[in-house]
């Protein structure tokens, strides 16, 4: 990942051109300011990101769930006998 100072990039913004080659870690102060990715690559991200939250939600939600009651679950859901008016917050 190159590393550019903010000054850098306000004095010569076609530095930018090189986030299209390579992530660029953009310091401020000595210190992290912000990344700068290509589009594609960021869209990528955004898309694995999202697959990885569903999947947790999944395991965090069922993952401790039994045989029996996702059997249950699945049957109830078939037979359409879920209550879909569950109050959230009683």
């Amino acid at each position: 990942m190159q590393t550019v100072t903010a000054s850098e990039i306000k004095q010569n913004s076609s530095i930018l051109q090189n986030a299209l080659r390579d992530d660029m870690l953009v310091t401020k102060r000595d210190k992290p300011f912000v990344v700068v990715v290509d589009y594609e690559r960021y869209m990528k991200l955004i898309a694995q990101n999202s697959e990885t939250s569903q999947k947790n939600w999944i395991e965090e939600t069922f993952g401790t769930m039994s045989v029996k009651d996702a059997s249950q679950l699945l049957e109830d859901t078939t037979q359409n006998r879920v209550n879909k008016e569950i109050d959230l917050w009683s």
